[in-house]
């Protein structure tokens, strides 16, 4: 997974912390001055953070938060970077285990109390151990106050609203009723539904192979699809349910979401109620015929569900859950059907293929862009339906890829741009610079070294070249040594045998004879201009 994922992660846990601090002041209405009050009370108190570790935060800072909160809901509470500062104290084995007995002792025991008492006893040094930091690893081991339930019961209160889709709640109930022929027993299987508080209406349940966050999203997208957007979801503290990824995609639609307290169902009673009926009068009959396919399992759910469930009076609003969803003057805020297909989508990190620029999902290879091979991306994917998927490069989004289908062609080559005449001739002025630039490395030659010889033949020329660049001269070299003398020549046997020897210098040996020639062509004539021009011999060029 890329570094931009990691950070973004740790940015939705710190919001969705900053949520759950201001939970008791968004679930009421509470009157005026009251909220002044509330926070104050929250700025007395250390709170716990996503990492484990404890700090109090100041008056102004809450305030900022509860701002943000109610102009922007969830996304409002996004920071805009964050850093960790610090590293916890290591705990070990040894003491740990110390600190578990002595909370084993007295469950209520404090762990201030814990901690003092190890000190006491010599266990551990006088402010080596942090509050904070023991009570999380006991928390881990499972030996918290909360986890061991000494921290007192909370007064219930019944919930009451005033018309449909004001809240849903949401629960998985797992059952044992799908046919196995070939073993003959019962497999588990999972229901994830929603009901609304108000109407008990059934938005949408279906059944699954399990508890994920796909089915979970599956679920909601459907729900939402038939009965509107709710305006708060109530759900448990599950693992699927604390997906940062399940609550932003609430936000994307001004969902709040909500998550009972640990060990407490306050609120939850519908769903769990729901439940029962469900194990009552639909699993009997489900199980009696024995249904081996979880697609008709979910064929005869839905006819249950639409013929049975919604059309009975219910016990504690005397009225059928589908005539009182359909009350007088209430209409559902509806959301845009295929925002709401793109955004419930299961969130991963793939590596393009270098080779096929293609994308796996479940098995499923889809066709991305060209410039993408070899990069991480992010897929946004409905794993009940792979007909398309959403690709991000970072944070934005580069495109919806299709299915790579068997024996396609390659995507075509782009064409390339029509090169239009340049204002400045660059590749003559890198000529330019390179004929000075050699030139200018043989300063050091004198102008009289260059006068022609009468006396230097051809031969003698070819002859002092293989000397000097040490081998036999090929056709071919010899060819092209005869053309520049023939056509910058006739040399003086001092200007060849100084120049070649500036050119082995420079170049070294081993190269194509014609860099060894462009040397002897331009000193010679760059010191024919020179002489032209008059300049004494000892001058140089």
């Amino acid at each position: 997974m890329s570094f931009e994922d990691d950070h973004e992660d740790r940015r939705r846990a710190i919001a969705l912390f900053r949520e759950t601090v201001l939970e008791d002041l968004s679930d009421s209405e509470p009157a005026r001055g009251e909220i002044s009050a509330r926070i104050a009370e929250l700025a007395e108190k250390p709170l716990v953070l996503p990492d484990g570790s404890e700090r109090r935060f100041s008056e102004r800072t809450l305030w900022s938060w509860w701002s943000a909160y109610r102009k922007e809901g969830l996304l409002g509470l996004m920071p805009a970077e964050r850093s960790d500062k610090g590293v916890p104290r290591e705990i070990t084995p040894e003491l740990l285990a110390k600190a578990i007995e002595k909370r084993v002792e007295v469950p209520s025991r404090s762990t201030k109390t814990i901690i003092d008492i190890l000190q006491r006893q010599g266990i551990v040094s006088q402010g080596r151990l942090a509050r904070s930091t023991l009570d999380r690893h006991l928390d881990r081991a499972g030996h918290s106050r909360r986890r061991l339930r000494t921290l007192g019961d909370k007064r219930y209160i019944r919930m009451l609203f005033e018309r449909p889709n004001q809240l849903w709640v949401g629960d998985y109930h797992e059952a044992p009723i799908l046919f196995v022929p070939r073993t003959g027993r019962f497999r588990t299987v999972h229901l994830s539904a929603f009901i609304d508080h108000y109407s008990k209406l059934v938005p949408h349940g279906q059944w699954y192979e399990n508890e994920q966050l796909a089915t979970l999203e599956d679920t909601f997208k459907k729900s939402v699809l038939k009965r509107g957007c709710p305006d708060k979801a109530y759900v448990d503290r599950g693992a699927v349910y604390r997906s940062a990824q399940f609550a932003f995609a609430l936000a994307q639609f001004n969902i709040r979401l909500r998550r009972s307290k640990p060990y407490q169902s306050e609120g939850r009673g519908v769903i769990e109620r729901f439940n029962r009926t469900v194990a009552d009068q639909f699993e009997p009959e489900v199980r009696a015929a024995r249904i081996a396919e979880l697609d008709r399992l979910n064929l005869l759910w839905e006819g249950w569900l639409e013929e049975r469930y919604h059309r009975d009076t219910h016990d504690s609003t005397g009225q059928a859950p589908l005539d009182r969803f359909a009350q007088d003057g209430f209409t559902p805020r509806w959301a845009d059907p295929a925002l709401v297909a793109d955004t419930f989508r299961v969130r991963v990190s793939r590596k393009v293929h270098p080779k096929t620029s293609t994308v796996e999902i479940d098995g499923v290879c889809f066709l991305v862009e060209n410039f993408l091979r070899g990069r991480w991306v992010r897929v946004y994917y409905d794993p009940h339906c792979l007909e398309d998927i959403l690709v991000y490069l970072g944070r934005e989004r580069v495109q919806r890829a299709f299915v790579a289908q068997p024996n396609e062609h390659p995507q075509p080559r782009p064409e390339r741009p029509t090169a239009t005449p340049a204002s400045f001739d660059y590749l003559t002025a890198l000529r330019a610079d390179y004929d000075r630039r050699i030139v200018q490395q043989a300063k050091h030659l004198s102008l009289s070294n260059w006068t022609p010889d009468p006396a230097f033949s051809l031969g003698d020329f070819l002859q002092l070249c293989a000397g000097m660049l040490g081998k036999d001269l090929s056709p071919y070299e010899r060819e092209d040594l005869t053309v520049a003398f023939q056509t910058v020549g006739p040399f003086s046997e001092p200007t060849c045998r100084l120049a070649l020897e500036h050119a082995l210098k420079l170049r070294g040996r081993g190269l194509h004879v014609s860099v060894y020639s462009h040397y002897l062509r331009t000193f010679h004539l760059a010191a024919l201009r020179e002489l032209a021009a008059g300049k004494p011999d000892n001058e140089t060029p």
